[in-house]
Parts: structure tokens; C-alpha cells; sequence
């Protein structure tokens, strides 16, 4: 499962790009509330959505993890 501080560090980035989670969840062809519950931490994430959320937020992995050191 995807921890909080992840869920947490995709929705600050993707406030930082003024993305709307129906954006995301658009691209991502899932529903806006079941987005939400993926940033909230309420349902799991796929690992391959995991990488299609950060590429979608233009964020590679790499840097993705290191801001989550800090």
C-alpha cells in the first residue's frame, strides 16, 4: 500500500501544477471521488498508476523519493 506521505507529496505537486483532481483522475480514466480517495489515502494504488501519476505530473521517480527523504 501506498503511504501517506506519498499520497500527501502527489497531491502537493499537483496543486503546485494547478491540476484538479477531475483532471488527474480524468487522465488516469478513474472517477474524480475515487481519485480523491487515492490522494486521501483511503484506497490502494497500483504501482503502474503510481507511475502514471508522476508522469502526468511531469516528476521522475528519483526526484519523487528524494523530496521524501527530506
Amino acid at each position: 500500500m501506498i503511504n501517506n506521505r506519498v499520497c500527501t507529496k502527489i497531491k502537493i505537486l499537483r496543486l503546485e501544477k494547478n491540476f484538479t483532481q477531475d483532471y488527474l483522475a480524468e487522465q488516469l480514466n478513474i472517477s474524480q471521488s475515487y481519485y480523491a480517495k487515492i490522494e486521501n489515502g483511503k484506497k490502494e494504488m497500483s504501482i503502474k498508476m503510481f507511475f502514471d501519476v508522476l508522469k502526468i505530473l511531469e516528476v521522475d521517480i528519483v526526484s519523487f523519493v528524494s523530496e521524501l527523504k527530506e
